[in-house]
């Protein structure tokens, strides 16, 4: 169909035009795959009558074949506008993003947030050990730094860390000396291990919390200072974004129910 190849332009010029487009074809695919249907009953019963007419079963099949052509090539058109309208709607998110104003989201980078707080969607801007306070851009540096302050504090009990059963991850250990084993190894500044830094928020917090217990640290002797939280845009975004999935997998869902039934060359059910 030549919708297929404007399906890009469509969305981007008239894109209600193009939603109803999209809307007909759906409606037309499930039509022809009723009529698809409505023959290959007339075939299966010209095939087993006793005075066949073979001439006549010739032209169902032929016209069977065609309604078939027709439908796959619709389909490959309604794949195309969904695909279209994805990347059109991911650009429309990208631009948005290139406008958030992230300086809205900075938070007061005096308090302290100890290790049970949450820090997921959130940007650091330092972390204290017994009143030691160091400037971080990111949890990776957090946990570098962290392992680094340690390390200077009791280099032994340090690099004993990497046979520590407790240290040692569900399919990867925390430490490495040549970073063999890690996912995403980061060399720890002055020290002769690299730690794994492919980690969850979550899971970060749990292995600094380990860390501090080897060293007998109170955790409430740790603080994190914050300097932007981006919960609230996380959860706008999300919102947003979740519909075209479902969507997609709803679309998805109804193509495979309409071509569920399959013929081969000469109209017969393989399905």
């Amino acid at each position: 169909m030549e919708l297929e190849k404007i399906a890009a332009d469509l969305y981007r010029e008239f894109p209600k035009n193009a939603e109803k487009l999209s809307r007909e074809m759906e409606r037309l695919s499930g039509l022809l795959e009723e009529t698809g249907a409505a023959i290959m009953m007339e075939i299966e019963k010209e095939k087993y009558r006793k005075d066949k007419d073979l001439e006549q079963l010739r032209q169902y099949r032929r016209i069977y074949r065609s309604v078939r052509k027709e439908l796959e090539s619709v389909e490959q058109c309604r794949a195309q506008f969904s695909r279209e309208q994805s990347l059109l709607k991911a650009e429309r998110d990208r631009n948005a993003l290139e406008r958030i104003d992230y300086d809205a989201f900075r938070v007061d980078e005096t308090v302290p947030y100890d290790l049970s707080s949450v820090i997921t969607n959130k940007k650091p801007a330092a972390f204290s050990l017994y009143g030691q306070k160091i400037d971080v851009d990111s949890w990776k540096q957090m946990l570098l730094q962290t392992c680094a302050l340690l390390n200077r504090m009791n280099p032994m009990l340090f690099t004993s860390l990497e046979m520590d059963p407790d240290l040692q991850g569900r399919k990867r250990p925390y430490f490495s000396r040549d970073g063999v084993g890690l996912d995403t190894p980061a060399k720890i500044p002055d020290a002769d291990l690299y730690v794994e830094t492919h980690v969850s928020a979550r899971y970060l917090k749990k292995m600094i919390s380990k860390l501090l217990g080897k060293y007998n640290i109170p955790e409430e002797e740790y603080l994190i200072y914050l300097k932007k939280d981006f919960t609230t845009l996380h959860e706008e975004t999300y919102r947003v974004r979740r519909t075209a999935p479902e969507q997609e997998n709803k679309e998805q869902s109804s193509t495979e129910e309409q071509l569920s039934f399959s013929f081969d060359s000469d109209g017969n059910w393989n399905g």
